[in-house]
C-alpha cells in the first residue's frame, strides 16, 4: 500500500508541474478554479519528499502547506464549479454536475484531511516532534482523496 500512495503521490505531483501549461487561456471561474488547483498541487509536490523520506520532515512547512490546501477545498472549492463550466481549457467531467452530492462531499473531505494534516503538524511545531507517523497517515489521506476525486471528475 505505501508504495502505491508514494507512486501516485509522485504522479500527481508530475500532473501538476504539467498543468501549468495546460491552463493557458483559461479564464473566469474556470481560471480560478485551475489555480487553485495549481496552488493544491503546488503544496502536495513540497509534501512529496517528506512522505518518501527524502527531505526532512518540517512540520512549519506542512502546517502552512495543509492551510492553503484547506482554503482551496469544501465549499470554497465547489464555488468555482457552477453548471456548464466546462470550456477548455477546463479538464472538468461533466459528472461533476451528474454526481454533485459526491463532488461535493470529497471537496468537503479534502479540506477536512487538510485540516487535520494542519493540526498534526501544529501540535508537532508546537512540541518539537519531528516524528512523521501521524503526518505521513494525514498526508496519504490527503492523496488519496485528490486521487478519488481526479479519478471520478477529472476529464482526461
Amino acid at each position: 500500500m505505501r508504495t502505491g500512495i508514494l507512486v501516485v503521490a509522485t504522479v500527481f505531483a508530475t500532473a501538476i508541474s504539467i498543468a501549468a501549461v495546460a491552463h493557458e487561456g483559461a479564464k473566469g471561474v474556470v481560471k480560478e478554479r485551475m489555480d487553485g488547483m495549481e496552488v493544491i498541487g503546488k503544496q502536495v509536490k513540497m509534501m512529496v519528499p517528506m512522505l518518501k523520506g527524502e527531505t526532512p520532515y518540517d512540520p512549519a512547512k506542512v502546517e502552512l502547506a495543509a492551510m492553503k490546501i484547506s482554503s482551496h477545498a469544501g465549499s470554497a472549492f465547489t464555488e468555482l464549479f457552477p453548471t456548464g463550466s466546462t470550456t477548455a481549457p477546463s479538464e472538468a467531467s461533466p459528472e461533476i454536475w451528474e454526481k454533485w452530492d459526491a463532488f461535493s462531499r470529497l471537496s468537503d473531505e479534502l479540506a477536512i484531511n487538510a485540516d487535520m494534516l494542519k493540526t498534526i503538524a501544529a501540535k508537532d511545531v508546537a512540541s518539537g516532534s519531528n516524528d512523521t507517523g501521524q503526518f505521513d497517515d494525514a498526508f496519504r489521506n490527503v492523496l488519496q482523496t485528490c486521487k478519488s476525486c481526479h479519478q471520478q471528475f477529472r476529464a482526461d
